[in-house]
C-alpha cells in the first residue's frame, strides 16, 4: 500500500512560521533559517503545486542545511577580547602604581579604581605591569627601571 502525503503551501507556510516562532523563544538563529527554508519551499509550492511531496521535502532539507551553514559561515560571532565579559583582559600590558597591600593580595590604582593584584612581591607605590588575569584579579609582574 503506498501512502500518499498531500502536502500544500498552507502546510509549509505555517511550518515556517512556527520554526520563527520557535525562534523568538531560543536565540539560537537555528529556528530561523528552518523558518525561511519552509517559508521557501511554501512559495515554490504555491506556484508549482504539482510538486511531489518527496521533492518538498528534500528542497526543505537542501534549503535548510545550505541556510544555516552559510549563515554560520557569514555571521560568524567572536569572543576574542571582548570587554564586556572580560573587561580585566583590557589592562593587560599596562603598567599601574600598587595602592595597598595585604597577606596574599595588593590592590593596584586602575584610573580612579582599585582592582586586586597578585604575582610578585609589592610594596605601596612600585609600578607593575599587568601580564595576565584571572576573573577581575591581575596577574602583574614587578617594573625595573633601567637606567639609560
Amino acid at each position: 500500500m503506498e501512502v500518499i502525503l498531500d502536502i500544500n503551501y498552507w502546510n509549509w507556510l505555517v511550518a515556517g512560521l512556527i520554526f520563527i516562532i520557535i525562534e523568538l523563544f531560543t536565540w539560537s538563529v537555528f529556528f530561523l533559517w528552518m523558518g525561511v527554508s519552509s517559508l521557501t519551499v511554501g512559495i515554490l509550492v504555491y506556484f508549482f503545486p504539482a510538486l511531489d511531496w518527496r521533492i518538498q521535502f528534500v528542497l526543505f532539507a537542501m534549503l535548510s542545511i545550505i541556510s544555516i551553514y552559510l549563515a554560520r559561515r557569514l555571521f560568524v560571532t567572536t569572543n576574542e577580547r571582548n570587554s564586556l565579559n572580560n573587561r580585566a583582559n583590557i589592562h593587560i600590558g599596562h603598567i599601574y602604581t600598587v595602592a595597598e597591600v595585604g597577606d596574599n593580595y595588593a590592590k593596584v590604582y586602575v584610573d580612579d579604581s582599585l582592582w586586586l593584584a597578585k604575582g610578585c612581591e609589592m610594596k605601596i607605590g612600585q609600578k607593575v605591569k599587568v601580564i595576565d588575569t584571572r576573573s577581575a584579579t591581575l596577574i602583574v609582574t614587578a617594573v625595573t627601571d633601567k637606567p639609560d
